[in-house]
């Protein structure tokens, strides 16, 4: 059976999931041949009114206000064809950041259970020397974007669910799905530290002591102790690794 990726974008009147109400969604349906072929990405979606006003902090970030979408139909109208779009059997549901649409979309009535594949959290894993692994920063660091020659829209659901079919497609090239699929339900391996005296600095030069002191004292970071377990277990086998056999007792010398 063919791979069937449905990626999905929203934009939504609130950055926090359980607040937000979807004004924009897009989704690019891809099957896993498609990618080399030249062919337009399959797209849909469009405006959404929802039953909140629209802050203006948010209608900063992806340019919609209240007027724009006065006479769209509500999300109870549109997921329709999201949920038709997720259905088949084999699909599976993509997004750059794929905690957030997976949680606004959770409180949707009618949408099928399917695997999810975060874009973000592999692109840490594969591009940790990126300078950042936001959705434009990895559009042009992998050689998509246009600069000023082309209209510019990000932080529109359409633009940003083509950019992230495109850094799905680079990230099929160096990683396995089956990996991209596991790394989606783990949290982020952050390429560097985030905190203190050693923020910036990649996990192997930051000392064991700060390390253990993550896992003692951060209680409410599971992106940072994973990434302080997985280093220490890192430096664990390679000190296993590196210390001499033990000697068999036949061979012990009297």
């Amino acid at each position: 059976m063919s791979t069937v990726f449905v990626v999905v974008d929203l934009e939504a009147t609130s950055r926090e999931p359980a607040d937000a109400h979807i004004v924009e969604w897009a989704a690019v349906r891809i099957e896993q041949e498609w990618f080399g072929t030249g062919r337009q990405m399959e797209k849909h979606g469009g405006l959404v009114r929802p039953p909140v006003h629209i802050p203006p902090e948010t209608s900063a970030v992806h340019q919609i206000t209240d007027g724009d979408v006065s006479d769209a139909p509500t999300w109870d109208q549109e997921s329709e064809k999201l949920a038709a779009l997720l259905a088949p059997a084999g699909v599976i549901a993509v997004a750059h950041n794929a905690e957030y649409e997976r949680e606004v979309l959770s409180k949707t009535v009618g949408l099928p259970p399917v695997p999810w594949l975060c874009t973000y959290k592999a692109a840490l894993r594969v591009w940790q020397e990126a300078p950042s692994h936001s959705n434009e920063t990895l559009r042009y660091y992998l050689g998509y974007g246009t600069g000023r020659k082309a209209r510019q829209a990000p932080h529109s659901a359409g633009h940003d669910a083509e950019v992230t079919a495109n850094i799905l497609h680079e990230l099929l090239r160096k990683a396995q799905l089956e990996d991209m699929l596991r790394w989606t339900n783990e949290p982020a391996l952050l390429p560097r530290c985030p905190l203190g005296d050693w923020r910036g600095r990649p996990w192997a030069e930051v000392d064991e002591g700060f390390l253990l002191w993550i896992l003692r004292k951060i209680l409410d970071r599971d992106d940072v102790r994973f990434c302080a377990k997985a280093e220490l277990d890192r430096r664990e086998k390679e000190r296993a690794s590196a210390a001499p056999a033990p000697v068999a007792d036949d061979e012990v010398p009297f």
